[in-house]
C-alpha cells in the first residue's frame, strides 16, 4: 500500500477532483496547508515582502491506495495540476506497512476497501 501526499494551489483544487472521478479513484482526505518553498522569489505571485517567513496557503490532499494505483493517480495530480509555472505543487509517494478498517476490523489492503472497477 502506499500513501500519496500532494501539496497543491487552491485554484487547481476543482480540475484534481474532476481527473480523479474521471479515473474511478476512491477516497480523497483534504486540508488547507500553509508553508513555503521556492515562492521566496520575488517574482512568485504569492511572494509578499515583509520580514520573516512568508507562509503560503496550499490544500493538501491525501491518498492511500494499493501499489499499482500509484501511477495512474500521479498521472491524475499530474494532468490536473502541471500548469509549467511555479506553484504548482508537489507529490510525494511514502510506502503504507498497514492499515485498520476500524469498523469491521479488516487488515491491510482489505481496509481499503472494494477494488476499484476498472472501465
Amino acid at each position: 500500500m502506499k500513501y500519496v501526499l500532494c501539496f497543491l494551489p487552491h485554484d487547481r483544487l476543482d480540475a484534481l477532483l474532476e481527473t480523479l472521478e474521471d479515473r474511478h479513484v476512491h477516497g480523497l482526505s483534504l486540508s488547507e496547508s500553509r508553508g513555503f518553498g521556492q515562492e521566496h522569489d520575488p517574482h512568485h505571485p504569492d511572494h509578499r515582502a515583509h520580514p520573516g517567513v512568508d507562509l503560503v496557503r496550499h490544500l493538501r490532499a491525501e491518498i492511500v491506495c494499493r501499489a499499482n494505483e500509484v501511477e495512474d493517480i500521479l498521472q491524475c495530480f499530474y494532468q490536473a495540476l502541471h500548469t509549467g509555472g511555479r506553484g504548482d505543487g508537489k507529490v510525494f509517494v511514502i510506502d503504507v506497512e498497514d492499515a485498520l478498517r476500524i469498523k469491521t476490523g479488516e487488515r491491510g489492503e482489505a481496509a481499503l476497501g472494494p477494488r476499484p472497477a476498472k472501465t
